[in-house]
């Protein structure tokens, strides 16, 4: 499945400006920021496909919420052979790589729409610059 959108932080150059000192640890501080939430939207999501959130219980096999994950940059490596996304080096994604994922997020005409990944993203989304300010604080706070 391909992400769903793009969730962008507005003002993020600015603030990174300040950290010029401090660029590598504050680049490393967003990108914790942003994996933190991707796990978040994980977690969000399969609490959803339970039931939880809101959500209706649409699980039979238990297959299509084990396989909501997380990618996250590792290291020096750009890409995502699970997800078939290519992930940059500030970017997380979460996703399923089950073919019926869809189905049951966008709906049918023969089933209701559950959104469990679009839900979660909304969701964490509001997190996501919390997440990043409370990193950068840790490293101003050295």
């Amino acid at each position: 499945m391909k992400p769903m959108g793009n969730i962008e932080i507005i003002g993020a150059e600015r603030l990174l400006a300040g950290f010029k000192k401090y660029r590598k640890e504050a680049d490393k501080a967003v990108k914790r920021g942003v994996d933190r939430t991707a796990i978040a939207i994980e977690t969000d999501a399969k609490t959803r496909l339970q039931g939880g959130l809101g959500g209706q219980r649409r699980i039979d096999t238990d297959r299509l919420r084990s396989s909501v994950h997380a990618e996250l940059k590792q290291g020096d490596a750009i890409g995502s052979d699970s997800l078939g996304v290519r992930i940059a080096e500030d970017e997380a994604v979460t996703g399923t790589n089950v073919f019926y994922g869809p189905f049951i997020e966008f709906g049918t005409r023969y089933i209701n729409a559950m959104s469990f990944l679009g839900y979660a993203a909304v969701r964490q989304s509001k997190r996501l610059r919390e997440r990043v300010i409370e990193e950068l604080n840790k490293v101003a706070k050295g």
